[in-house]
């Protein structure tokens, strides 16, 4: 067998195990637990439920299997991170609803925006114009949507605000780096909580800007965007970023700011894909945070 014929085979083979594996992991789900700020007070704890990315994962499919492990661990708080929607599915339907439906009978849901409700926003997506019409339609009543605003929860004894940053579209092109600073998150959503007993939580769907969120105050930083960096490889992590990055700073997980250690972001891989529908080593998730 000639060297050319081997390649084909082995290559042929690869992206077949590529794609049934990827199917396998698109069709799975975790639950993560984690813990911060372990100087607990009596009080009971605040627990939070965070997902993002969702893009109408399966067509719905995984509808039940999420809202009924959110279920239950009993969160105080159901958090979405933006991202719900998929602009690109020419279906009418709208699993994405389906889903937020589900979970406000579990707990009050908070959610921010992301880059493709923004797309919808602003009629990016031809082919559905009245996407971001029906959407909002759908949450009114059931979500918290904090598009460059902030709300206070009183949980447990405890104040939290939450706020929800929602960028122009030009903080998500592919390949054009832009820099955003303090000044720049001030003007969006104002100033953070000064009093000591309030915790403040950012939801802001690009995690690149993790710092400039940490600086601005950001006690807790929620993300997601980067779908886990697609492919994760062990001791390595994820390969690729929305830009295109190859190997970005950030991929999944919980991290801490260089600069000021006591500010936290967790960037969560995902429920769901869009477009480039692989994920590898990078089951969808759902994260339970503990405060």
């Amino acid at each position: 067998m000639k060297l050319i014929d081997k390649l084909v085979i082995g290559g042929s083979a690869l992206a077949a195990l590529t794609f049934l594996e990827s199917a396998r992991e698109l069709r799975s789900l975790t639950v993560r637990n984690i813990k911060l700020n372990n100087d607990m007070t009596e009080s009971k704890p605040v627990r939070l439920a965070f997902i993002a990315d969702f893009h109408e994962s399966l067509e719905g499919k995984m509808n039940s299997r999420i809202a009924d492990a959110i279920a239950k661990a009993s969160p105080d708080l159901i958090l979405i991170g933006g991202d719900m929607l998929d602009g690109y599915r020419k279906s009418e339907e709208l699993p994405s609803l389906d889903l937020i439906d589900r979970l406000y009978r579990i707990a009050p849901v908070v959610m921010a925006p992301g880059n493709h409700e923004k797309k919808a926003e602003t009629k990016v997506y031809v082919n559905n114009t009245l996407l971001y019409d029906r959407f909002m339609q759908g949450i009114e009543d059931k979500v918290h949507y904090l598009k460059n605003k902030s709300e206070v929860f009183s949980i447990n004894g405890r104040w939290i605000r939450i706020f929800g940053l929602d960028l122009p579209l030009e903080y998500f092109k592919r390949r054009e780096e832009k820099t955003l600073s303090v000044e720049d998150i001030i003007g969006y959503i104002g100033y953070p909580e000064e009093q000591d007993n309030v915790f403040n939580i950012l939801m802001a769907h690009n995690p690149e800007y993790f710092e400039s969120y940490a600086e601005w105050g950001a006690e807790l930083t929620l993300s997601g965007h980067f779908h886990g960096g697609i492919v994760n490889l062990p001791m390595i992590g994820g390969v690729i970023s929305p830009r295109l990055n190859v190997f970005p700073k950030y991929t999944k997980g919980l991290y801490r700011s260089e600069k000021r250690p006591d500010k936290m972001m967790y960037l969560t891989s995902g429920l769901g894909q869009h477009s480039l529908r692989i994920k590898i080593n990078n089951i969808p998730e759902i994260i339970i945070i503990d405060l």
